[in-house]
């Protein structure tokens, strides 16, 4: 599945048409949230369970959509990965589950190796490249998993400090701190892992 690309603007004029009945620009918003939520999810979600928790997700989106208003400082992005983040919560709850590793997640693994380089590398360089990338997951593994969601969320989804303060629903200040200690923690593993 090819992911669509949205812009902040585009993205609020599809939740505005969604909200005056046009399926085909829910349509949109779905293709373009649906990859992102997915790997949200599978990254903290076991195998079997991820669909159920998906389909929660969009299911509260659905329910919801109506109620949702364009705010100055809350895009529509964050609004939809804070209701994954509560369903993820709310899964565990019901589960009483503990948080799996993302350690020899083929998912996780699979999403990493699925970043392009910018360059070709060649055959040293590409066994190089993935001795490091497993080393990184290793690590970041070894994170806290809040640290290790504002990072995923940082790095990997893109999303601002204020956008990650509104999903986790701490202040933009604690999303600084907690991402430089995360941060440094991961540098302190990954000097420690030679």
């Amino acid at each position: 599945m090819r992911e669509v690309d949205l812009s902040k603007e585009e993205a609020e004029t599809l939740v505005v048409e969604s909200q005056q009945g046009d399926s085909a620009a829910f349509a949109r918003l779905y293709d373009y949230f649906f990859p992102r939520v997915y790997r949200y999810v599978s990254f903290r979600v076991e195998g079997e369970n991820i669909e159920d928790v998906v389909s929660d997700v969009f299911l509260k989106v659905v329910q919801y959509l109506q109620k949702y208003t364009t705010q100055k400082n809350a895009s529509f992005s964050a609004w939809v990965f804070r209701i994954a983040h509560n369903q993820v919560v709310d899964h565990y709850r019901k589960k009483k589950e503990v948080l799996i590793s993302l350690e020899g997640d083929e998912e996780f693994q699979s999403y990493f190796d699925a970043i392009p380089d910018e360059r070709a590398p060649g055959p040293d360089e590409a066994l190089q490249q993935v001795f490091e990338s497993e080393k990184m997951r290793k690590n970041l593994s070894k994170l806290k998993p809040n640290y290790r969601e504002i990072l995923e969320l940082k790095y990997l989804e893109d999303f601002s400090n204020k956008e990650i303060a509104q999903i986790s629903e701490k202040t933009e200040g604690n999303i600084r701190i907690m991402q430089l200690r995360a941060l440094k923690d991961l540098r302190v593993y990954v000097e420690n892992d030679i």
